[in-house]
């Protein structure tokens, strides 16, 4: 997920097979590693390369791609966005090594030779920098030309950036805390969480759900597909059973079809029912 929503592509390497030439144990593989060898006008791609070492385009040593449909990545479609949020950090930060403001000394008096000068100068921030009273004379008047961090607006912008990133990302600036003006609109625990699965997480989802779905991965007729319903999904319980109840009420479902819902041991059986099929588990976009 991380490599998709910062690059075009992912890619996972096969270290090992199935007896069938599936892959039953891959590993990611970092972008930076991977170059990819094109052929017939740069359209189609020959053969891939990971340390500069060509590898096979099957069997062990390949790699499997992940085409992302979200675009270009955010390192390239967000790239003015993220150097601008750098430099305000690293603005904000010379601010705070700096709490005092800086300027220049003006001498209205007889021209000083160079060595006094700079003897001046570094007497002048030492004192400033351990927040010690300076002295001047007559002569010499401090000059400030600089705003103070209040003045220069930092965390407004570090702020807005913040925001910035977050609809670059596609994700609510909800979670990242940078909501300049806050929603007054209710939405409970599972609709949020609905919200970031649907507008922020679904793409790179159907990214990975799709290609590990293909004939190559999965034997034909099986599909892979994230368990989100019942982890990062699940209603209260509560709600789980009024729905349950329900389903009872019109017949849609028996009574161990409603137990094994809950993962309830089925009448007449002394343990819970087992999951044949396991499922991925939700991605979470914090984890990068």
């Amino acid at each position: 997920v991380d490599s998709l929503l910062f690059h075009p592509v992912a890619y996972w390497e096969v270290t090992k097979e199935y007896s069938d030439g599936r892959p039953s144990d891959m590993a990611w593989v970092s972008n930076d590693r991977v170059s990819a060898k094109l052929k017939d006008r740069n359209t189609i791609v020959d053969f891939y390369t990971v340390d500069g070492n060509p590898r096979p385009m099957s069997g062990v040593g390949s790699l499997i791609t992940f085409q992302s449909i979200a675009g270009d990545g955010v390192l390239i479609a967000g790239a003015q966005v993220l150097r601008a949020a750098i430099n305000i950090q690293n603005a904000a930060s010379i601010a705070a090594q700096t709490p005092q403001a800086t300027g220049h000394l003006k001498n209205t008096g007889a021209d000083i030779p160079e060595a006094q000068v700079e003897a001046l100068k570094a007497r002048w921030k030492a004192n400033r920098q351990s927040n010690s009273v300076s002295y001047l004379t007559s002569t010499i008047d401090f000059i400030p030309n600089s705003f103070s961090p209040s003045e220069m607006g930092y965390n407004d912008a570090i702020q807005y950036h913040a925001m910035q990133i977050a609809r670059l990302c596609n994700l609510s600036a909800f979670w990242l805390d940078a909501e300049i003006l806050k929603s007054t609109t209710y939405q409970n625990r599972v609709d949020v969480r609905q919200d970031l699965v649907d507008l922020s997480l679904r793409v790179f989802m159907n990214s990975i759900e799709d290609r590990l779905s293909m004939d190559d991965i999965c034997p034909r007729g099986q599909v892979v597909r994230f368990n989100v319903d019942e982890t990062f999904l699940r209603d209260a319980p509560m709600t789980r059973l009024d729905v349950i109840e329900k389903m009872l009420t019109l017949g849609l479902i028996d009574l161990d079809e409603a137990k094994e819902m809950e993962h309830l041991a089925k009448s007449g059986s002394e343990s819970p029912p087992l999951t044949l099929v396991k499922e991925l588990p939700a991605p979470m976009m914090g984890e990068m």
